[in-house]
């Protein structure tokens, strides 16, 4: 009898297995429980074939031919971070900006005066596709060493036909480079370029009949984003741009009342976007909606907040309400320059009164759910991928609680480790 070939990890002190219910969520108090099997082994091939006790293991023993032990040692083992929200595909470097703010001058003063995302455009516009992949691809390395395991990525940058196909074209190569599981999403509608400053109608017209027909001829993109918000694209355009959007196959995601209330929250719910990201203004419509939603999850981005200074989105209300909620980076050159998730734990805890239980979930099987891969990721369970870390800790609370280090020792991809940190 041919038996199937798998490597083995035993002496787990940990397994966060991250288990839910059948719409793969976790909500109200079942986000503090992470499922956790202590004295655990786990199988895997590219996905995990078995996972229980040790003692459990040996009525099945005789069923697998594992080809490799590996020992954990009493280690915490866990599911990889999916990070839900990105812009890592650019060219530039607005560290000028980040000292301006620190002396005063707002995010919106300093788009108000040619800086911001318009910064980044023209960096976009002038590199080649070769100098946005390198850089790119050296912030996934890095994103994989701190433990992300499924990222997705915007483009919105370009602003232009030709310089979003651009970073559309450079997600595709990254992705064909990188271990990462990458999701691509278009955000042609992140800003209005300076060429269609006073002719937002034209450029809405431009993103609906010439880009998202070639995204979606060309299979560039899963979904397509707008930046809903005060002096950015209205209820009216967001739908407009997002009916275009599903029309050609794109799925619908909103960046959503981070800079004001404009009740872009409710909109993301009624359209059935998979996620309404941002929230620090979310209304308390907003937050029935997403309490009462089945499909949308709220990506909260707690970098974003500390990087700008600005009130943290109401993560406990969310929670407490019922609403799915994710944690992702939101990784770009401007407002949160970080690819480091585990940082970004440690900012949810402390400054959204998220627990560090909460704040596992929200950036492993919520992080999935919000890219509608909630089936294959985020968390271990048989039949899933195998992608999960190996802490260098026996207390998974380590996370938050020794914060400012690295507290990923191994990563694991697909069933194969992409990083092994040189221990002392």
């Amino acid at each position: 009898m041919n038996l199937p070939n798998v490597i083995g990890i035993k002496n787990i002190g940990s397994l966060l297995t991250i288990s839910a219910n059948d719409n793969c969520v976790k909500t109200l108090q079942d986000m503090n429980n992470l499922s956790i099997i202590n004295d655990a082994i786990m199988l895997f091939d590219v996905s995990i074939q078995w996972i229980g006790t040790s003692a459990e293991f040996e009525n099945v023993s005789s069923q697998f031919s594992v080809t490799e032990w590996i020992d954990a040692k009493g280690k915490v083992v866990m599911p990889g971070f999916v990070d839900s929200h990105t812009h890592t595909v650019f060219a530039g470097n607005r560290s000028n900006e980040f000292a301006q703010r620190l002396q005063g001058v707002s995010y919106q003063q300093i788009a108000a005066s040619g800086g911001g995302i318009l910064t980044t455009v023209n960096g976009v516009r002038t590199a080649s596709q070769e100098q946005i992949v390198t850089n790119a691809y050296s912030l996934l390395q890095s994103a994989i060493s701190f433990g992300t395991t499924t990222m997705e990525i915007k483009s919105g940058y370009g602003l232009s036909f030709d310089a979003e196909m651009k970073l559309l074209y450079s997600i595709r190569e990254v992705a064909s480079i990188s271990p990462m599981n990458i999701v691509s999403t278009f955000m042609g509608a992140h800003d209005f370029p300076e060429e269609y400053k006073h002719n937002h109608s034209g450029y809405v017209s431009l993103v609906c009949e010439e880009m998202i027909p070639a995204v979606s001829e060309q299979h560039l993109a899963t979904f397509c984003d707008v930046f809903t918000d005060k002096g950015y694209y209205t209820l009216e355009e967001t739908e407009t741009i997002l009916s275009k959007g599903l029309e050609y196959g794109l799925l619908p995601k909103m960046h959503a009342d981070e800079l004001a209330t404009v009740h872009a929250t409710e909109l993301a719910c009624e359209i059935g976007a998979f996620s309404a990201d941002h929230l620090l203004h979310v209304s308390q419509k907003g937050v029935e909606a997403l309490s009462q939603s089945k499909r949308t999850v709220a990506t909260l981005l707690p970098g974003t907040a500390y990087t700008l200074r600005l009130p943290y989105a109401p993560a406990r209300t969310l929670i407490d309400n019922g609403a799915m909620v994710a944690l992702a980076t939101d990784c770009n050159p401007g407002s949160c320059f970080t690819e480091n998730m585990q940082t970004i734990l440690s900012f949810a805890c402390m400054n959204m009164k998220m627990s560090i239980e909460e704040s596992i979930v929200a950036s492993t099987l919520h992080g999935a759910k919000a890219l509608g891969l909630e089936r294959s990721k985020g968390s271990l369970e048989i039949g899933k991928d195998a992608d999960f870390l190996v802490l260098q800790t026996t207390n998974y609370a380590d996370i938050v609680y020794h914060f400012g280090t690295n507290l990923v020792e191994q990563t694991w991809i697909g069933g194969k480790k992409h990083f092994q940190k040189q221990l002392q």
